[in-house]
């Protein structure tokens, strides 16, 4: 097929030559593509607001021998919201990330499209920390790495106590037992139940629920080293501004006389 439409959301973009972008798309039907929007980035060009990062548009695509190329491009949703908000910025950049790091091309997961597309809905009207959460919870969900909360993922015990032990590598929390042969980090039992309720919730209705600046940290800690452990790639975003890293948080783990698993950590 010489041609072929793609339902897709624009989650990378890169400059390619002097006036070109080579997109990265996650689609409905196809999962994750690369084409090359040629002369995009020229200021008369009609492609123009087709290649903008978040942007959800219906792509019709030219297949070629190394790399596809945009035909034409009509944008359903540029999400204008996400651009004039720093911290919602950080947040749709950090699900774009995510989503890109964790999926294979021509990988179709129409439930993470799914989830990927509401949520960059939901970020102007929710915290947007809160809706990465979500997404980072769920999305690991559905490609199969949900993290084991509450009970030990190496025996599968109940773990109780005010501060769990999470690590990367056995994907989880883990028990007194269990957790000598692990490196990790501590996390407190409030946050561990947090991201249980973010994950058993109505994504629609996750602004019910609340939390404070230190479980914020806290949590989005957690999950970054978890997701960079999983696929052994920085979350570049996710180090930036309010994503930044739990300094005190590294600080509390050496008293206990565990050290952080953050092997990306700078």
């Amino acid at each position: 097929m010489a041609v072929y439409h793609a339902d897709a959301l624009v989650i990378r973009s890169r400059e390619f030559g002097e006036s070109d972008r080579v997109l990265t798309l996650f689609s409905r039907e196809m999962g994750k593509i690369q084409a090359v929007a040629k002369g995009v980035r020229k200021p008369k060009s009609r492609q123009r607001a087709g290649a903008q990062l978040f942007t959800y548009a219906d792509f019709l695509i030219h297949r070629g021998k190394t790399l596809d190329t945009v035909s034409q491009c009509s944008p359903r949703e540029s999400f204008s919201h996400l651009w004039y908000d720093l911290d919602r910025s950080f947040a749709a950049t950090g699900i774009a990330e995510l989503l890109d790091i964790s999926t294979l091309p021509a990988q179709p997961n129409q439930e993470l499209f799914g989830l990927t597309l509401t949520c960059l809905f939901l970020i102007e009207q929710f915290d947007p920390a809160l809706v990465l959460t979500a997404y980072s919870l769920r999305s690991m969900t559905l490609l199969g790495y949900r993290p084991r909360l509450g009970e030990c993922a190496e025996c599968g015990a109940s773990i109780s106590g005010e501060r769990l032990f999470f690590s990367s590598d056995a994907g989880g929390t883990l028990c007194g037992n269990c957790r000598q042969t692990y490196s990790g980090r501590w996390i407190r039992a409030g946050s561990v139940a947090f991201m249980r309720q973010l994950m058993r919730a109505d994504i629609t209705k996750i602004d019910r629920l609340r939390w404070n600046a230190w479980m914020q940290e806290e949590i989005l800690e957690t999950l970054r080293l978890f997701v960079e452990h999983k696929f052994e790639r920085p979350l570049k975003s996710w180090r930036m501004g309010s994503l930044g890293t739990d300094d005190a948080g590294r600080h509390n783990n050496r008293r206990e006389g565990k050290e952080n698993d953050g092997s990306f950590m700078d």
